[in-house]
């Protein structure tokens, strides 16, 4: 059998819908003699007859009927692709998966998908909750599109954007007597019960390099794997901590209050992407949580400071 192409197809489609090779020609803006030759082509390349004559025009074969089920089909798909095709383009269809450490899938990313979705409310969205070292691992294997995570990533193969620099805060129950203090010093948590994170995470061993350096002991007896956990225990009584400053949802307990800690240690957030492969929907995304917080950080700049 010989190949047919997508022309004589839909002439084949115009002749038996219409009845007629001349209404056909009319409909696809060619002449009636190219319409009875791109059939005879498609006659011989499909190895049966296609019509019959017949007063009224071009009669189907009931080979031909069959085949126009099986054509009818093909174009049926190839609406359904042209609609996915412009829906894609459009964003009103896609998918995103977005993997962050917990700190940031539980406080500032939750705020910032929320807000991608009320503009744009039919793409879905996956937030995958990973450790530190997982993050640029599962972006560069394509399980995430996107990655958010502390910097420095050491294991990251993929472009690297800093989106935000901010100082730690420090977090104390709400009735403590810091709550007085419009900051608290390093001096300030002198022998004073401490709810550390684990040993070995490097948040841990910058904050303890400070405090060794500066000869000022404190009381671990509490530790938590994450500022959720570390929060809950200091809102317990359980002590005070050192915790991030991206995580909005804590900072809304009224158990606890928190104020800027000096000298101050810093954290910047990060976002991986291979930028040049992303999806139409992931490089919108991509572009969103850049203008999201660069509008964040403006808003505070206009803002006059506020009391904790």
């Amino acid at each position: 059998m010989q190949r047919f192409n997508v022309r004589q197809i839909e002439a084949f489609r115009a002749v038996i819908t219409l009845g007629s090779m001349t209404k056909a020609a009319e409909l696809l803006g060619i002449s009636q003699p190219a319409v009875s030759r791109l059939m005879l082509d498609f006659q011989e390349a499909v190895g049966f007859r296609l019509f019959r004559k017949s007063r009224g025009g071009a009669e189907p074969t009931d080979d031909a009927r069959r085949l126009f089920e099986q054509v009818e089909k093909l174009f049926v798909g190839l609406d359904e692709l042209n609609r996915e095709v412009h829906a894609i383009k459009n964003l009103t269809s896609g998918s995103i998966t977005v993997a962050a450490m917990g700190l940031y899938a539980n406080g500032l990313l939750a705020d910032i998908i929320a807000r991608f979705r009320q503009r744009f409310p039919d793409i879905a969205i996956r937030l995958d909750s990973q450790p530190q070292e997982r993050i640029a691992e599962w972006v560069a294997s394509r399980r995430a599109d996107i990655g958010i995570a502390s910097l420095p990533i050491s294991n990251s193969t993929l472009p690297v954007r800093e989106l935000l620099r901010r100082p730690v805060l420090c977090v104390f129950p709400a009735d403590h007597e810091f709550a007085a203090c419009a900051e608290i010093h390093a001096t300030d948590l002198a022998d004073r019960p401490f709810v550390s994170f684990p040993r070995g995470t490097p948040f841990r061993f910058e904050i303890d390099t400070l405090f060794e350096r500066a000869g000022i002991d404190r009381q671990l007896m509490t530790e938590a794997t994450t500022h959720e956990a570390v929060c809950n225990l200091v809102a317990a009584g359980l002590g005070i901590s050192i915790v991030s400053p991206y995580s909005p949802h804590l900072r809304r307990n009224p158990a606890l209050a928190f104020r800027p800690f000096l000298p101050a240690i810093s954290i910047s957030l990060g976002m991986i992407a291979d930028e040049g492969d992303l999806s139409v929907a992931a490089r919108e995304f991509h572009q969103f949580v850049l203008d999201d917080i660069k509008n964040h950080v403006a808003g505070e700049a206009e803002r006059p400071p506020a009391t904790q």
